[in-house]
């Protein structure tokens, strides 16, 4: 039992987790700053259960305790029971990080749920469909030539519903062309028409991305894949001389941007610039380079941290900056920035039907920060998130409405 799990975990460990493994004292520091955990009362939610679980498993010579050495290693025989644990440990988190934050020793647990997940993946008891997806994100760059003739008209049917709707004749949304800015959206025309507004606008020289900012290998600690997904990217801007990757409103997707590339790709990337759309549209307002009605909403709103947009990736003040600018009454939610609770929807679960009910449980004390600034808007930078809220919101009638930071914007240009 668990025989591919362990062999995967020994040949993949990495040394950095071999130390936290060793450092972790169980203080109990991260046990309150796990959302799953507050709402289950689950011990397999506790980030230092997690850990102490997958060394069990690996101090252990063939599922036995032999003495007083076993005894003092907590080995740990591979039972239905350890089994369940396991799963429930590895797949219901997030991997929002918010146990680091509250750890003495900064201990970064979701180094191995990433790598527990890939190893748990090869005893066929892994996200399905997320990996399903993530391999169809691989697979696109294979067959790119043989769509893009597709995916140039829907655009171009796109832009002329735009230009008619906006009354703007000369907005265009190219596509695969040389250009300054590569945008990268995420999958879904509502990704598309804010940013050809904001772009026509900024007067930018910019192009879309034939791929889409998603990775769902990530989220199943594929990194082989999650690398080559990210590669075809990388691919695109150098044939197309872009000086600036941007990503639409994705938090893991701009994690695996900011944070990873750099070790995934190094010299490649040398002089392309990675952003986040939200950067790119806040160094608009900055410069002057856009316009926008100040004061243009003035319903009581606030704001949502994305864990991987803001935790993960230090992005804090720029969400903020659109949102005052054009709102009359922005509520801070309590806490917020990186001690923001996570609303329940990330790492990948937003895919997997199965997990509906378990991300529900989860996003309870999101839903009860809400509750508390009477917000009628909730304004989130990331795509897992939207969809999160406003499942939250349905499922305890939150009666909020979510909003992207950069639709805010668009929304308000003055043109």
């Amino acid at each position: 039992m668990l025989a591919k799990f362990l062999e995967t975990v020994r040949q993949r460990i990495t040394r950095p987790l071999q130390y936290y493994q060793d450092i972790c004292v169980r203080c109990g520091a991260c046990i309150d700053a796990c959302h799953f955990y507050v709402v289950s009362g689950n011990p397999a939610h506790i980030p230092a259960y997690r850990m102490m679980l997958v060394k069990k498993l690996l101090q252990s010579d063939g599922g036995s305790r032999k003495g007083i050495l076993g005894w003092y290693r907590e080995t740990g025989m591979a039972s239905e029971r350890m089994v369940t644990e396991l799963r429930q440990a590895l797949w219901e988190c997030t991997g929002c990080r918010r146990c680091s934050v509250f750890c003495p020793f900064d201990l970064d647990t979701a180094l191995l749920v990433n790598m527990g997940r890939y190893a748990l993946g090869q005893e066929g008891m892994g996200m399905e469909m997320v990996a399903e997806i993530g391999n169809a994100e691989v697979s696109k760059g294979e067959i790119i030539d043989a769509l893009k003739e597709f995916y140039v008209d829907q655009v171009r049917e796109l832009e002329g519903r735009i230009r008619q709707e906006w009354g703007v004749p000369d907005l265009r949304i190219p596509v695969d062309e040389p250009a300054r800015v590569l945008y990268v959206p995420v999958v879904g025309e509502h990704a598309i028409i804010p940013l050809a507004k904001i772009f026509h606008a900024a007067k930018e020289s910019w192009t879309l991305s034939m791929f889409t900012a998603t990775n769902h290998s990530f989220f199943v600690g594929d990194i082989e894949k999650a690398k080559q997904a990210a590669h075809w990217i990388v691919q695109e801007a150098r044939r197309l001389g872009a000086q600036v990757i941007a990503y639409a409103e994705c938090g893991h997707a701009t994690r695996t941007l900011l944070n990873f590339w750099d070790h995934w790709f190094g010299d490649e990337i040398a002089g392309i610039q990675r952003v986040s759309v939200v950067q790119l549209v806040a160094s608009y307002l900055q410069e002057g380079r856009i316009r926008v009605r100040e004061g243009a909403f003035d319903v009581p709103m606030t704001y949502h941290d994305p864990c991987n947009l803001g935790r993960n990736a230090g992005i804090f003040e720029e969400p903020r900056m659109l949102i005052r600018a054009v709102a009359t009454d922005f509520r801070e939610l309590s806490p917020n920035r990186e001690l923001n609770w996570c609303c329940g929807g990330g790492g990948g679960m937003i895919a997997e039907p199965e997990m509906f009910e378990v991300r529900m449980k989860a996003g309870r004390p999101k839903v009860e920060q809400i509750q508390r600034t009477g917000a009628r808007w909730v304004v989130t930078t990331c795509e897992n998130c939207k969809t999160q809220l406003a499942d939250l919101s349905e499922r305890y009638g939150l009666g909020v409405e979510i909003k992207g930071a950069v639709d805010l914007i668009a929304d308000a240009l003055v043109l």
